[in-house]
């Protein structure tokens, strides 16, 4: 059923689009889009009664676990992401032990704007260091920030930019320092190639020294990371995710995991691969635009092992709208909503 509607949905927007006022059309591309993605069938909703809700910084799109520096704490990006919103850029703290949340300390150069998306967590030799995606719409710059971890703070490494870091998602570190960037678009703005899922996003290697294309020819490029010599990689347009060999600079043998509507951050925990996916992309525009409209959270785990696919965690959006990450720590699962101030935790049994 869903090939048809979004083939005649496509037929409507091609028909209408002369009649719509040039400074519109975007928009109304992107609504006509993001409805094409609208059906998928949604899992049931009395999973997870357990639901706790956390509260932390707006828009905790992505985090990581720390268990080196002390204490086992979540690291969470959060910026506010909603036009009505106050600026918010920050990595908030959260200890599971005792429930606190806290703002992490930061040292770094005056001129950072600091718009944090996508994150990782690696170490390199003896430091412990955070890879952040820097979103700085305000000064037109896109970058990779890497902080060095402390207990107490987080100190200012280096900035990494380049011309083929055009639209920066998400970030994943190896233990001798270099790292992977996936850009979810081949130009940050251009909605047609979300429209006509053109695989123009591109993989992004950086050595140290040069930044370097791993792999190409990706519609929506999102979530990445690594793990025992494999990359993982989702897309949120193909609906698929991915696994790779690494070698020389250059991601090969790719090979599907799971087939995901609308994936969005990846993290694996004890062989499990958890993925955040957005379900109803209506929805998550509407929510996008006012918290009190909700959208669906839908995390899955799937075991690397044997590929089945099962639901991790399920929210209609009333407690956690638009989850953008699970992670899995402990027995419990951890949802984070791109959007919102707060966070979900559930019993996650192995």
């Amino acid at each position: 059923m869903q090939k048809p509607f979004a083939y005649c949905l496509l037929v409507l927007t091609l028909r209408l689009i002369p009649y719509v006022p040039r400074m519109k059309k975007l928009n109304y591309l992107l609504l006509l889009l993001l409805g094409i993605a609208s059906c998928t069938t949604l899992p049931k909703s009395s999973a997870n009664p357990d639901k706790q809700i956390l509260t932390v910084g707006p828009g905790p799109e992505d985090m990581v676990v720390d268990t080196i520096t002390g204490q086992p704490r979540l690291l969470i990006s959060c910026n506010a992401r909603r036009k009505s919103d106050p600026y918010y850029g920050e990595i908030n703290v959260y200890y599971p032990a005792n429930g606190n949340v806290g703002v992490m300390k930061r040292t770094e150069p005056t001129n950072i704007h600091f718009c944090p998306h996508g994150i990782d967590l690696v170490k390199v030799n003896d430091t412990l260091i955070l890879l952040v995606v820097n979103n700085d719409f305000r000064n037109h710059e896109q970058s990779i920030l890497r902080y060095a971890v402390k207990a107490g703070e987080l100190i200012f490494l280096n900035k990494i930019t380049d011309p083929l870091i055009v639209s920066p998602n998400a970030v994943t570190g190896f233990q001798d320092g270099t790292l992977l960037i996936s850009n979810d678009a081949g130009k940050m703005g251009d909605y047609t190639e979300a429209l006509f899922k053109l695989k123009r996003c591109k993989i992004i290697y950086w050595n140290y020294n040069t930044c370097s294309v791993a792999a190409g020819k990706f519609c929506f490029a999102n979530g990445i990371t690594n793990q025992a010599g494999k990359v993982y990689l989702a897309s949120t347009l193909q609906n698929k995710v991915w696994q790779f060999d690494f070698k020389d600079g250059k991601l090969i043998n790719q090979q599907t995991v799971a087939r995901v509507n609308g994936p969005d951050n990846i993290r694996i925990t004890d062989g499990n691969l958890y993925v955040a996916c957005h379900l109803r992309f209506l929805a998550f525009l509407g929510n996008m635009k006012k918290a009190g409209n909700y959208s669906p959270t839908t995390v899955y785990r799937i075991d690397l092992a044997s590929g089945h696919k099962s639901v991790a965690f399920f929210d209609d959006g009333a407690k956690l709208s638009a989850g953008s990450t699970g992670l899995a720590f402990h027995n419990k699962l951890y949802v984070s909503g791109v959007f919102d101030a707060k966070m979900a935790v559930v019993n996650n049994p192995k």
